[in-house]
């Protein structure tokens, strides 16, 4: 169990909240897109560059933390993402939108890497695996509701309506963290300390290989969104289905990922790491490759809640993992690394599904994510567990 469970639960409100917010737009951000004259790859840039701004900023970001204290970066993250969403409605251009993209990449590498070190601060070895579970719990319950609730906002009150309600939840989240989450103890000793001292090894020695193979598993997660985002609207259309529709998709998906976060991230704690992480892995890729055989509404909602269930497995364990066998003094530089897999993730996941559903359509977008979770499974079996060479 974390050593203070109690001061985790602002935070996780907190990640809930704001993750509600930017997921409201999912259901009709291509159609949104598209409507200002985008094809399928100019859609993959203008979502990837969210990603690629994130690549360049989390470990810096990660490492300012780790120096001047998380709180104030995190603040700094969460009151842009009550700006973007009104920057949005006053888009004209797809030029405007990757600029506004940009922004938004920026303020989101102070907000999740600072976010994960901070409940990792706060949580012993012990309770590392469910305090993490806790963590992508929070995130994908808020990605299961925000898109339902958006696609429902847009359908009935029209396109600005969901924008409108991400600028009040980027508030609340600002709000939350501001009242109710404080500064480590640990971090506030090391504020004012000489930049240059950083303490220990990044990885411990010999788990370099488990380091990369655990980064590839955030790196799948960030796929698998990147996709989502940028292909499912499309891949749900052509079912013929609506965008509340489409929210509901998303709410299988995202309640499945987050309540396998919630008992795998236990289970993680008991031992077996690499079983669930190989397991999930194989579990995502089983999903993918059943996605050409769907018929309707049931039947897709059934295979993204296995894709779900299969990050529920493997990313607590993933993220566990990190912790164990990194340095304690470094965490924020750490999760920076790891957060950047995942957004290198999203950045190759809409690129790759836009360039090629522009050339073989929709379902070759989907044979190439199969293949892409394929390989992710194969690399998990590099993982070795951890042993007790940081604490």
């Amino acid at each position: 169990m974390p050593s203070r469970p109690g001061s985790l639960l602002p935070l996780y409100l907190a990640v809930f909240v704001a993750v509600l917010g930017f997921s409201l737009i999912a259901p009709f951000f291509p159609q949104f897109v598209m409507g200002l004259g985008a094809s399928y790859s100019w859609l993959g840039i203008i979502v990837s560059v969210y990603g690629a701004v994130q690549l360049l900023t989390q470990i810096p970001m990660g490492r300012l933390s780790d120096r001047t204290g998380r709180r104030k970066i995190m603040l700094f993250g969460l009151a842009s993402f009550s700006l973007m969403p009104l920057l949005y409605i006053w888009a004209d251009s797809t030029s405007s939108l990757l600029l506004i993209r940009a922004l938004g990449g920026l303020g989101a590498s102070a907000v999740w890497p600072i976010a994960m070190a901070l409940i990792v601060d706060q949580a012993d070895s012990a309770g590392r695996g469910e305090a993490m579970g806790w963590y992508n719990a929070s995130f994908f319950s808020a990605l299961a509701l925000g898109p339902w609730m958006g696609g429902v906002l847009y359908d009935w009150f029209g396109q600005n309506a969901p924008f409108l309600l991400w600028a009040i939840l980027g508030a609340a989240s600002f709000l939350v963290v501001l009242f109710r989450v404080a500064e480590p103890e640990k971090i506030k000793l090391k504020i004012g300390e000489a930049p240059a001292r950083r303490e220990g090894a990044l990885i411990s020695t010999g788990y370099m290989v488990t380091f990369l193979s655990c980064s590839s598993v955030v790196l799948w997660s960030g796929i698998v969104g990147g996709f989502n985002f940028t292909m499912l609207p499309g891949y749900a259309a052509s079912l013929g289905l609506k965008a509340a529709d489409i929210g509901m998709i998303y709410l299988a998906y995202g309640s499945s990922t987050a309540l396998f976060n919630i008992y795998f991230g236990r289970q993680a704690d008991r031992g077996g790491r690499k079983r669930l992480i190989f397991i999930g892995c194989l579990a995502g890729a089983a999903g993918f490759a059943l996605l050409p055989l769907v018929g309707g509404l049931v039947q897709a909602a059934f295979l993204f809640s296995l894709l779900g269930m299969g990050l529920g497995m493997a990313g607590p364990a993933a993220a566990a993992l990190i912790a164990d066998t990194t340095s304690p003094s470094r965490r924020g530089e750490v999760y920076g690394i790891f957060n950047t897999a995942r957004m290198a993730g999203v950045v190759i996941g809409p690129l790759i599904a836009g360039f090629t559903a522009d050339m073989h359509g929709i379902n070759g977008a989907v044979y190439a994510f199969i293949v892409l979770a394929a390989a992710i499974t194969l690399a998990s079996l590099a993982i070795k567990e951890a042993g007790a060479d940081f604490n």
